[in-house]
Formats: structure tokens, sequence, C-alpha cells
């Protein structure tokens, strides 16, 4: 069912792109839609916000149905980075509380923690050896002082998924905020914020969302959007925001209060193209195609003595393939100057496709791999 949509992705016909888990290549529908955008600010109206801004609400409500969260709860960032910032920022900390972060944490989702720790808030690192996070560690680190959990949806390093609907359920049965770093999860897999009982959700936009660099989104479930103050406010922030001499700081009611000066347009324009592509695939459709790549992988590259350190069990297996090598730099190396393009992380060949990637493809990658170990 992919065919068509892989004719979108002039990348595929040039290379072998297996680097979604740092950055995407852009469908021709991505640059369809920067290039009207550029040619009407260029040649055109110049002045195109409500053209603009009517697909970013467009963009608002796709996102929306693809995390089942209603459109109200969903702002736009520019960063993951900057979605955690956000949440740190606007909730009232007391020294002594505690934060449960994994070990393995890409550093979007532990820096702002940690800028909390001059506040006298304490930062546990529970120890996820090789990624591989173990819930009962974190349940163990749990005390009545523990006032948040955050965790990535998928694991940077190594592909794995954690379980979002256990842990999102032992974080609401102990009082406990759930945040969740989406960004290496959300495009490749299914998410659903409601069953996994999200309370924040950061994600930025350039990776398995397939947009651009500098357009992401965050959602704030209803129950914290209650607590969570705005650190920073702007003239878009209010309601009346087209009254410029008012100055009346009513905030709007909903997540947009936290958009509160001019976006970034050029970048909410290729991510509005890119999650109507993927929501038009459909991201379950796009999970069993990477699973079934995935184990391709898995099979051919496990009989050359090569060892993936992701969970063996599927339940835990996202869009991301990390294997152990040897002389894995110069492997990396030989697959560059194949055409093949993968992430070197911390010693790892990291092989992460997206859903207009094909099992030819796979095929021809453990060519060069048991090529470059005869």
């Amino acid at each position: 069912m992919f065919d068509e949509y892989r004719k979108l992705f002039p990348v595929a016909a040039q290379k072998i792109y297996l680097n979604h888990a740092a950055i995407s290549p852009f469908s021709t529908r991505v640059t369809d839609r920067l290039e009207w955008f550029l040619d009407e600010r260029q040649f055109g109206s110049i002045d195109v916000f409500q053209a603009a801004d009517e697909l970013r609400q467009k963009t608002r409500q796709t996102l929306a149905q693809l995390i089942n969260a209603r459109p109200e709860d969903i702002a736009f960032i520019t960063n993951t980075s900057e979605g955690f910032n956000h949440l740190v920022n606007g909730l009232q900390w007391q020294a002594g509380d505690e934060i449960i972060i994994p070990d393995c944490e890409f550093p979007s989702n532990m820096y702002p923690f940690l800028n909390l720790e001059r506040k006298g808030v304490v930062v546990k690192k529970i120890p996820a050896p090789n990624g591989i996070v173990d819930f009962s560690r974190i349940k163990e680190a749990v005390t009545n002082k523990t006032r948040l959990i955050s965790i990535s949806y998928v694991e940077f390093s190594n592909g794995f998924r954690n379980d979002l609907p256990t842990i999102g359920q032992f974080c609401k049965d102990n009082g406990i905020l759930f945040s969740v770093d989406g960004i290496q999860g959300l495009g490749a897999l299914p998410l659903d914020v409601e069953a996994c009982q999200i309370d924040f959700l950061s994600n930025g936009g350039h990776k398995w969302l397939m947009g651009a660099m500098g357009a992401g989104f965050m959602y704030i479930a209803p129950q914290l959007f209650k607590k969570l103050e705005p650190a920073f406010t702007g003239w878009l922030a209010v309601e009346n925001a087209w009254q410029f001499l008012d100055y009346r700081l009513d905030l709007l009611p909903d997540a947009r209060r936290f958009e509160y000066g001019t976006a970034n347009f050029l970048g909410l324009m290729a991510l509005s193209a890119s999650v109507e592509l993927l929501s038009e695939v459909g991201l379950k459709n796009i999970e069993q195609h990477l699973i079934h790549l995935g184990g391709i992988l898995v099979s051919e590259l496990g009989k050359l003595g090569l060892t993936f350190v992701n969970s063996k069990d599927k339940a835990h297996w996202s869009g991301i393939y990390s294997f152990k090598a040897k002389n894995a730099d110069a492997l990396f190396r030989e697959l560059e100057s194949s055409q093949i393009v993968c992430s070197l992380r911390n010693g790892l060949i990291r092989i992460a496709p997206h859903f207009y990637n094909t099992e030819k493809e796979m095929e021809e990658l453990i060519r060069v791999v048991k090529k470059f170990y005869k």
C-alpha cells in the first residue's frame, strides 16, 4: 500500500535513507506547501497571516486526532525542549519535590528538569542499562515526595518502546504527573494520550512527524492545564489580541495561551503538510510496516552474530533498530559510501526506516553488512 506514497519522497531515488530518528527528508507534499507559502510571501499577497493561520488551526485539529486529544489542548512550540520548559516553569515547586527520569533519556527530557535543582527539587536518574527501562526500578524510586515522572515514548538510542498505559495508570493511582517526550514515537507509532493517561506531551516535528526543524507541539491535559501558569506571555496569548491598545491581560482559555508571539509559520506550513500525509497513511499501518521491516533486520543480521540492544519482546519495538557492531565506525563509513544513511550512536549502528522504505532496501543493507564482515 506504500508504493504510491514512496513516489512522494525524491530521496528514495538517490539513496536508502534510514535515519528518521535523527531527521526526516521532506516529501513533495511538504515542499509544495512551502513553495506556496514562499511564493505568497515573495510575489503574492505578502501578508498571508490569515491563510497560514487557517492551516495552523487545521493542523492543530489533525494533531489532536492523531493523539486522541481535543484541539484546545494543543499548543505549537519550536522544539521538544521548549515544551518541557513550559512545564517545569509553569508549575509551583517546593524544595524536596522529586522528579523521576530514566538515565537513558535524550537531553531534551533531562536538562529542563535539572534546572529545577537550584530550587531544591530532586531529580532522580534511574539506571536503564543499554536503554532498557525497567519500570519496576521507577516504582521502587517513588516516595511521597514524587511529583512527576518524565519518560520517552521511545528511547532514542535503541528504540525501546516504554509501556505508557501501565506507567500512566501507576501515575494516576499515585497522584503523580506523567510527562512524555514523544518525538521518537509519534509518526512511527500510534499514540492515545487518553488511554495512556498522559498529563503532558512534548514533541518536535522534524523526526518521525516529517516536518521542519523548529516547529512542534505540546499537549496539556485538562487537569494539568488548570495548574500550569504561563512563564511567558505576549500579545497573541490574550483574548483581544487585535485590540492593540487595550492591554487587558485576559489569557486565552486554552493551550493557545502558551503561543504568546508570532509563530514560526514557515515551519508550521511544513508540519501541516507532513501530518496531513501521516494521517492519510495511518499510524497503525506505519507501525505494522516498521515492525515488519525490523523483524527482517533482527532476523538476518542476528545470523551474523550482531546483537540488537532493544528488548526481544516486540511489544517494546518501534521504528528504531540499533545493533552492536565490531569496527562500528568503519561499518558506518561503508554504509555511507554505499548510499545507506543511518546513525552511529555510542558505538551502535542505529537503523530507523519510515513507511516509504521497503523490504528491498533492508535486503540491500543486509547485503552490505554481510560483505563488510566477510
